[in-house]
């Protein structure tokens, strides 16, 4: 399937027969030049051009030869071009064929000495011009035509990358496309269709053409989209990187072959040769060719970076999986960065000037960037990242910029013939800086006409025995309707590390000023202040929210909906190092463990995916991950007022550490859903130190119904793949049936869990099974 990519974008940019524009209506000439310049001439100015423009001995062995080998047509385009270089470089004229030819006489051209390849000898003093024998001109012009078609190759096969990942992203396109198709038709059937009624659209065809089509995407879902790359594992790091599904592998491998292959292939090595050994020639050709490449990669890895990259959008593909051809790109242009390097240097040190070369800007900035980024890759191991992010950010900033600069100086001596692969690195950076700024600006500041200015507030509060904390952020002016899947990055601009930034999924919003926005947030406090400045709250006596009689979300649908536009954006934190155990400790320092933090938010990113096309979901979540299920739980609620869903029985296991985590969570958010009818909730807690009693609701505690009353907390970890595959064969069972969809939001174990299990449902033969999963890789 991905092998398509690659033949497509070989045969795109294969030979024809005039390369990258070079002509070789000048290489008879360039063949003499180059061999009379093997020669020394006694007299002879030790300057390239000088002698070869005018020194007499030089000149005529040069147009004696022309007379006998080249074209008229040849020497005229030749000399017309190298009188512009003797011009340019010395400000002298070269000494023209047509004052030279009357003395090519039959006899004058006789008495000159004939040389071969074996008469090149740099120690000897020639008194007289010479006459390169036939041989030696071929061989001379051979060293010109393979040397200018291996660097018009090393462009032109550059095209290839380009062809590679534009044939991919076309294919992503169009697969969104037709996806988009289908469940808008499925969108547009919901209210034609009675509810306990699968539609037809939903149903897998039985017999005829698309019966064929939907077999065959079946069995690529089951061996490609689906599986882990090797056994279970996906997302649990091996090596320090995720292994990742057996479609990324296959695309990414097919990426490494493409390289390998575009490095390696058609190289033309030869000898004699009039420029190289046999050894470097090969040492050349692949330099020049791994810098090319290495430069023609580039603008890629640069746009697959960007959170705006305009890519996620078209395809409908996560940034963790642009993220993860980030990384690999990443990897062979450095590599190829690596072995261009050494390859000068081996060549350098073979001409003897190794030391020499280091006194040169081009050299010395071109190893700058090599280094760079060589620690571009070190320090972005996730280790690095995970143990100290803020160290990484700036690093990779930093090193990012010493690259381009040091590949602009680099190859400054070709006259700008390579910044055309330099110059989209500096926009496509600008430009998602520049976006994320308008969404800086867009979500955090609200100039009105009186000149004020509002800006976002916000209010943290840490549940020290859930080990959470509940960020509540409300925005000055109007934003996008929030959906679900949809995630923020947070900033804390007024720490001296202003710039750190993490990305929180959407929890829960309401409009702005909405009472039961309160009423859910209030399991979390425990007393009345939040300090000065803050608003005061009133809580129960247990720290649970009162029963004001307000009316909620779960019955009035259009309190999820401001017609201003302002919301309160909630998100669970869990406090690890760095930024959130910063939040966490100044929560700490408060009696109340709630405070007013200084929070600026960017986005929102993310797509919702269509869940509401599928008769059963079941959401697998562990820890905060429950924040991903929410808003799709909230959203089944409003979408099952207006009969805009099909979905009638959703499957929630959530599981946490704390079995505090799972009571704060359900007597809040998850409080309405409780209650209803097609929803069925199981909660797990997995730390050891959760007793028996700890997880039985306390006799003290006030009665919050009869849902929450009776709702069971089991000790331990669930058995996902008995969940998922008990789930399935429920549904098929049952007399209604419908499509599945399974969505994970957890811990890496989770996730690969609850993939393995889909896969082997899939292997079964069951069909009209979906698996969606939020993760989110750095």
């Amino acid at each position: 399937m991905l092998w398509g990519p690659i033949v497509v974008s070989l045969l795109l940019f294969r030979p024809a027969l005039g390369l990258n524009g070079v002509s070789f209506s000048t290489e008879c000439l360039d063949g003499i030049v180059t061999a009379v310049t093997h020669f020394t001439f006694a007299g002879a100015d030790p300057d390239y051009y000088n002698t070869l423009c005018t020194y007499h001995l030089s000149v005529y062995s040069m147009w004696t030869a022309a007379k006998l080998y080249c074209k008229p047509e040849e020497i005229a385009v030749w000399s017309a071009e190298y009188q512009g270089y003797c011009e340019r470089y010395r400000n002298i004229r070269l000494v023209p064929y047509i004052e030279v030819e009357p003395e090519l006489t039959d006899a004058y051209i006789k008495s000159l000495p004939v040389v071969e390849f074996e008469d090149i000898d740099k120690t000897k003093l020639w008194n007289s011009s010479i006459l390169i024998s036939k041989s030696l001109h071929e061989i001379g012009q051979r060293t010109i035509h393979v040397f200018n078609e291996e660097k018009a190759s090393h462009t032109r096969l550059g095209w290839a990358i380009y062809g590679f990942w534009g044939c991919l992203l076309l294919l992503g396109i169009v697969a969104r496309f037709v996806n988009s198709l289908f469940h808008s038709r499925l969108e547009s059937n919901i209210s034609d269709i009675e509810r306990t009624i699968p539609s037809s659209l939903a149903q897998s065809p039985s017999s005829g053409f698309l019966a064929i089509l939907y077999a065959a995407y079946h069995h690529i879902r089951t061996t490609i989209v689906i599986p882990a790359a090797f056994g279970s594992r996906s997302q649990k790091l091996l090596w320090d990187r995720s292994v990742q599904t057996r479609l990324k592998v296959i695309i990414v491998l097919a990426y490494w072959i493409l390289n390998l292959f575009l490095c390696s292939a058609s190289y033309e090595i030869f000898y004699p040769n009039l420029y190289f050994t046999r050894t470097i020639q090969i040492w050349r050709y692949v330099s020049d060719r791994t810098g090319i490449i290495c430069y023609a990669n580039l603008p890629m890895l640069w746009m697959f970076s960007g959170r705006n990259n305009v890519f996620i959008w078209a395809t409908g593909w996560s940034f963790s999986t642009f993220n993860t051809f980030h990384l690999n790109i990443a990897l062979v242009a450095t590599l190829q960065a690596v072995v261009h390097s050494v390859g000068w240097s081996v060549i350098k040190g073979d001409s003897g000037i190794y030391a020499a070369s280091w006194s040169l800007n081009y050299w010395y900035m071109g190893v700058l960037a090599t280094i760079s980024m060589a620690l571009l890759l070190i320090f972005s191991s996730v280790l690095v990242r995970q143990r100290c992010y803020e160290a990484f950010l700036i690093l990779h900033i930093m090193f990012s910029i010493l690259t381009i600069v040091g590949l602009f100086c680099h190859t400054a001596i070709f006259l700008g013939s390579y910044n055309g692969y330099l110059w989209p690195l500096v926009v496509l950076w600008l430009f998602d800086r520049s976006i994320r700024i308008v969404r800086l600006v867009y979500c955090n500041l609200h100039v009105k006409l009186s000149g004020s200015v509002q800006r976002t507030s916000s209010t943290a509060i840490y549940d020290e025995e859930a080990d959470v904390i509940r960020l509540e952020v409300t925005t000055p002016s109007k934003t996008p309707q929030p959906k679900p899947s949809q995630y923020y990055f947070l900033y804390q601009p007024l720490r001296w590390k202003g710039w750190e930034n993490h990305p929180f999924t959407l929890a829960n919003w309401a409009p702005a000023g909405n009472s039961n926005m309160d009423d859910d947030r209030r399991p979390l406090l425990s007393s009345a202040k939040l300090g000065t400045d803050a608003e005061v709250v009133t809580t129960s006596p247990h720290g649970l929210s009162s029963n004001r009689g307000s009316r909620s979300w779960s019955s009035n649908p259009e309190l999820l909906y401001d017609h201003s536009g302002t919301y309160k954006l909630v998100f669970y934190i869990r406090p690890f190092d760095g930024w959130t155990k910063h939040l966490r400790d100044r929560c700490m320092r408060h009696p109340d463990k709630a405070i007013n933090a200084n929070i600026m938010i960017e986005g929102p990113y993310g797509k919702p995916e269509p869940l509401h096309h599928y008769e059963n979901v079941i959401f697998i979540t562990g820890g905060t991950g429950v924040a991903c299920a929410i808003p799709y739980l909230r959203d089944h609620i409003v979408k099952s007022a207006s009969s805009s869903t099909r979905t009638r029985n959703i499957n929630l296991i959530f599981a946490a550490k704390q079995t505090a985590m799972i009571r704060s969570i359900a007597i809040s958010e998850l409080k309405p859903i409780l209650d209803r009818s097609d929803v069925h909730a199981t909660f797990y807690a997995t730390s050891g130190q959760e007793s028996a009693a700890a997880i039985r609701r306390r006799d003290d505690e006030p009665s919050l119904g009869s849902s929450l009353d009776d709702m069971e907390i089991c000790p331990g970890r669930p058995n996902i793949k008995a969940a998922i595959l008990d789930f399935v064969d429920e549904v098929n069972a049952s007399s209604v049936g419908g499509r599945i969809a399974v969505l994970v939001c957890g811990p890496a174990a989770m996730a690969d869990e609850s993939r393995a299990a889909v896969h082997q449902v899939l292997k079964n033969g069951k069909q009209g099974v979906a698996y969606f999963e939020e993760t989110f890789e750095w």
